[in-house]
């Protein structure tokens, strides 16, 4: 490829890749740890589930709560970073993440033989920033500037019921309000020092709203002493979506070729928009997990979970995915707990292939957490985090034959008050 063509792709069909972003880590499904007891043991969660936390997890476990209303909330602080290998004249791309949030609050009540109760998640949440500038990119390209701002959040709320069919078996369902909403602003900035001698400035900004359902159903069984079952169910169903891309360009030197139109020079060309209202294509989600309470003091949880694949030509086609956690608590006295856990966080995209265009990221995560609980009369505290990280490949740019080496780097903090 010729270093003029390079040039062009720099200007124009990177900015079409860049759409593929507008979305919170659309490419893994374990995103966000939720809950602090939950949190602690790395997600491996849906074999016990008996306080607010259940209700996200597997809401059959929230039927043996006690008899008192329980109520939990969390903040987290979630940091990430991305840096994607040899992108522009054999420099990388590296974006950076934080958010601060309260991702999850919860309320427990008894009404009768049930548990009534009411739960927010942020099961997502995305503030991504990339501001570089390339130097010495190519013959013909003297300074490449980018700047990119993604935010993109996913919030869960709405009330749980369950009840205890026996001793030893619950049944619940979680009906949760879906919302969605993400905005993408790419700026890029050519300076070019060929024949042209033209300056290009493009714009790209990409706004989406989704609003939806999500119901959870979860079954929590004890067959033997010690030992407890859970399974839960569930999946997202967009009921409205409404997104739109604006695409504008400015370039000093009319008959150039990297905006889309000629326009007169010095003079922006008339920005391009584009609506749909397309509905995202969710995959249907189950968990199977096991808890055995070895004593009073320890427990130790596994969880396996699986996610279908899905056909979406709209925001890209995902493939099967399955992750699983492992967790454990023991208390040090009645008022010290620790609990700490593993985890995996996989791609649902296929593995990167060399001469295939537009192909999306392809890292596996992997990941721990640990948390701290001190209790104090019917309330307690919890401090905790999690690291995750992970090494793939990726096509950032639409050359069939370029494959970026990638590599992911996150940590989490919570802070927690239950009673």
């Amino acid at each position: 490829m010729s270093n003029l063509s390079r040039g062009i792709l720099l200007s124009t069909v990177l900015l079409l890749v860049f759409g593929k972003y507008a979305a919170a880590d659309e490419f893994h499904y374990n995103n966000l740890l939720i809950g602090d007891r939950a949190s602690g043991m790395g997600g491996a969660y849906t074999a016990i589930s008996d306080d607010a936390t259940g209700m996200y997890y597997n809401p059959a476990g929230i039927a043996y709560v006690g008899d008192k209303n329980f109520s939990a909330s969390v903040n987290t602080y979630n940091s990430q970073s991305k840096k994607y290998d040899n992108v522009i004249g054999g420099q990388p791309f590296e974006r950076k993440s934080s958010a601060l949030l309260a991702n999850f609050f919860g309320i427990v009540k008894p009404v009768g033989k049930f548990k009534l109760g009411f739960s927010y998640a942020v099961p997502d949440a995305v503030n991504e920033v990339q501001i570089q500038t390339f130097t010495n990119v190519s013959t013909s390209v003297s300074r490449f500037t980018i700047n990119l701002n993604n935010k993109d959040n996913t919030f869960n709320y709405g009330p749980t019921l369950a009840a205890e069919i026996s001793d030893d078996l619950s049944v619940g369902v979680t009906l949760y309000v879906h919302q969605r909403e993400a905005q993408l602003i790419v700026n890029q900035f050519k300076e070019r020092i060929d024949a042209t001698n033209s300056n290009q400035w493009t714009n790209y900004n990409y706004k989406l709203s989704e609003k939806g359902v999500r119901p959870i159903l979860g079954v929590a069984w004890s067959p033997v002493e010690k030992l407890s079952l859970g399974f839960s169910l569930s999946q997202t169903y967009v009921l409205t979506s409404d997104a739109v891309s604006q695409t504008t360009c400015w370039d000093n030197n009319a008959t150039a070729v990297g905006c889309p139109v000629s326009a007169p020079t010095t003079s922006i060309q008339a920005p391009k928009l584009t609506n749909f209202n397309a509905k995202r294509q969710y995959p249907i989600s189950t968990a199977i997990g096991a808890a055995y309470f070895a004593s009073s003091s320890l427990i130790v949880s596994g969880d396996f979970s699986y996610h279908s694949a899905v056909t979406d030509p709209t925001f890209g086609d995902k493939v099967a995915t399955m992750n699983a956690a492992l967790g454990t608590e023991y208390y040090l006295s009645k008022k010290w707990a620790v609990r700490a856990g593993l985890f995996t966080n996989r791609a649902n995209t296929p593995a990167i292939q060399a001469g295939v265009t537009n192909i999306e990221e392809h890292i596996n995560m992997y990941g721990a957490s640990l948390s701290l609980s001190n209790f104090s009369g019917s309330s307690s505290v919890t401090l905790g985090g999690s690291i995750s990280g992970g090494k793939g490949q990726s096509q950032i740019t639409s050359d069939p034959n370029s494959v970026q080496n990638a590599s992911t780097l996150g940590w989490l903090l919570f802070l927690s008050s239950s009673y």
